[in-house]
Formats: C-alpha cells, sequence, structure tokens
C-alpha cells in the first residue's frame, strides 16, 4: 500500500478493534472491571447512559475512531526511526498512547477510572495488543523496495 495516511489508519483500526476484543474477553474475567469502552462513553453519553448498551455502542464507535486516528502515529514512528525492531517500537507505542489517552487524558477530563492494580495491568496488556497488532499491519502493507534479481538486471 502506497498511501502511508491510509496505512496508518488501517493500522490503527485493526490495532482499535483487537483493543475492543480483549477489553471484552477480559471484562469476563471474574475480578476484571476496566470499564474501557463505557469510561470513553461518558465523553458522549449522559453519566446514567454510559453503562447501557447505547453507552456500550457509543465508547466503542468512539474507541475505534480514537484508535484509527491513533494509527497514525505508527507512520511517524517508523517513518523517522526506520522499520527494524517493529514489535519493540509498536509495543512502546501502544503503551505511550496507554499513557497519554488512560493517563493524562482520562485525568484531565475527569473520567471516573478508579481501576484497580490488576484492570491497570489488563488494560497495559490491551494497549500492548493495540501496538503490536498496529505494527504487524505497517509491516504487513508497507511498500517495500523492489528487488534487483538476475532476471530483470542489465549487466
Amino acid at each position: 500500500m502506497k498511501d502511508k495516511m491510509i496505512l496508518g489508519l488501517i493500522a490503527g483500526f485493526g490495532g482499535a478493534v483487537i483493543m475492543g476484543i480483549l477489553d471484552i474477553l477480559f471484562n469476563l474475567l471474574p475480578g476484571i472491571n476496566t470499564k474501557f469502552i463505557y469510561g470513553v462513553s461518558q465523553l458522549f453519553t449522559p453519566i446514567t447512559l454510559a453503562e447501557s448498551p447505547y453507552g456500550f455502542f457509543m465508547g466503542l464507535t468512539a474507541s475505534l475512531v480514537c484508535g484509527t486516528l491513533a494509527g497514525l502515529s505508527f507512520i511517524l514512528v517508523f517513518e523517522t526511526t526506520g522499520y527494524d525492531y517493529l514489535f519493540l517500537k509498536g509495543s512502546i507505542t501502544g503503551l505511550l498512547l496507554w499513557l497519554l489517552l488512560c493517563g493524562i487524558t482520562g485525568t484531565v477530563l475527569g473520567l471516573n477510572m478508579e481501576d484497580t492494580f490488576i484492570d491497570n495491568m489488563v488494560m497495559i496488556i490491551i494497549h500492548l495488543g493495540y501496538g503490536l497488532t498496529g505494527a504487524w499491519l505497517i509491516n504487513r502493507f508497507r511498500p517495500r523496495p523492489q528487488e534487483v534479481t538476475g532476471e530483470n538486471s542489465r549487466g
């Protein structure tokens, strides 16, 4: 894929889908209550509807949109630093987004994210999944230089 912006958006969307799936699956386990999707829904719904099916839908939609746009950070990282150590850079990008979006932005916006230690560890795992998926998609679909073979070369 030659368009780097679209590639970043696709990587972000793929990572956001994995994040949503991981969040739903982890919340099925007893003792885990991350409220990631419902926390995001508080930005777009009244607090009384945040934990309703409508709030879940709005939170999931907002999470997918935010994750898609944040995928542009993958292109920035990889184009600036190169494509070596791909999964390490993807992991770091995912963790940086966790810090910025869940930590700083959540605090500034006053989102009620009073997670326990285990919930925070799950959120780190979810964001690592985002970073690894985004890095894999970038690597899978990025343009590569044409390799010169004996048939195509003159000499």
